[in-house]
């Protein structure tokens, strides 16, 4: 197959969604895969040699009226998304910025391309549910996977005990709704060897005792995680944090950390088998607490960590995901076929 894929390059989230998964399914079946890159247009006629196109996140009007021509060529669409635009909450940085009009076109858009799309992919039982409601032909949940170089990496030796937050600036709210800057407070207060490494979204925290990095580069970012002992995945019970994936609890195990995560959405399912603990609203001083004293039960968690992630690398999945592009491209081609026949 010839796969086109069509996303927005500078989202973290286009990795997982879009690039790692695509080149493994390619690698796979020896399939070419093409992409487009930020400030290069889409070339027309690399469109209509393909087979099948896969579009991550994408609903503009340009990107629709894309999507049906290539439809009426028999070329395969699978869309993909893995945020429930729909639930956007204010604090989000994304909801000023989009604006009442720009929320509405994109819930609009979303929309439309589930109902025009051959095959809807998506980490999210939650997404999957409301896309067939939406009237997707067929949904599937395809989880968030890890690439290779994310696994065996190795830890990096440090003094003390470092908590790592790896959180976007949307989680602000989560940190603000739980606690956690206060419970972080009080941790360090009560452990001069207890250190913090935050990544993406700062807490404000004494600069002395911490490590803020601003952006890490994607394929880096265990490499930097690895840093630390423990990490934190807080999230407040609202819609959008129900429809997420999981991640980064994947990240926080590969990197060798014992995770504590909210049991809500993606992480409820999640426990000590997969190195990490659960921690009800307003239990995080304490979990932390427990984990920075104890250090048999991070090592003991780690070690779980480990042996979960170990079936979690994208290559170990890519089948279905060549799957997903294999069954787009056929059932489009089909159509086209009995649309000549007619």
């Amino acid at each position: 197959m010839r796969i086109m894929l069509l996303c927005s390059p500078q989202l973290v989230n286009s990795n997982y969604r879009s690039y790692q998964p695509l080149a493994a399914a390619a690698r796979l079946g020896g399939h070419e895969l093409l992409r487009n890159a930020a400030g290069r247009a889409l070339d027309p006629r690399e469109l209509l040699s393909c087979d099948v196109l896969h579009v991550h996140r994408v609903a503009s009007i340009e990107a629709i009226a894309l999507v049906r021509r290539l439809r009426e060529e028999g070329i395969g669409i699978v869309w993909d998304n893995d945020d429930d635009v729909a639930a956007l909450p204010r604090s989000n940085p994304h909801f000023a910025r989009l604006g009442a009009r720009g929320r509405r076109e994109q819930v609009l858009g979303i929309a439309e391309m589930v109902r025009l799309a051959d095959v809807v992919t998506t980490p999210s039982e939650v997404l999957a549910a409301k896309y067939r409601e939406q009237g997707a032909a067929d949904v599937r949940v395809l989880e968030n996977y890890l690439p290779r170089e994310f696994m065996g990496v190795g830890r990096v030796a440090h003094e003390g005990v470092t908590i790592a937050c790896l959180a976007g600036l949307e989680h602000r709210l989560d940190y603000e709704q739980l606690g956690l800057r206060d419970a972080l407070a009080r941790v360090l207060e009560a452990h001069p060897d207890v250190r913090l490494l935050t990544i993406g979204h700062g807490l404000g925290l004494d600069p002395a005792r911490t490590e803020h990095v601003p952006l890490a580069r994607f394929l880096d970012l265990v490499r930097t995680l690895a840093r630390a002992d423990v990490g934190l995945a807080p999230l407040s019970d609202i819609p959008w944090n129900r429809a997420r994936s999981n991640v980064k609890l994947k990240e926080y195990a590969a990197a060798g950390l014992a995770w504590l995560a909210s049991p809500v959405g993606p992480y409820a399912a999640l426990g000590e088998r997969e190195g990490g603990r659960l921690v009800p609203d307003g239990d995080w001083h304490d979990a932390i607490e427990q984990l920075v004293r104890d250090a048999r039960a991070r090592r003991k968690l780690a070690k779980r960590g480990a042996k979960w992630v170990k079936g979690e690398c994208i290559a170990d999945h890519a089948g279905a995901w060549e799957t997903a592009l294999r069954d787009a491209a056929d059932r489009a081609r089909a159509g086209a076929q009995a649309r000549s026949a007619a």
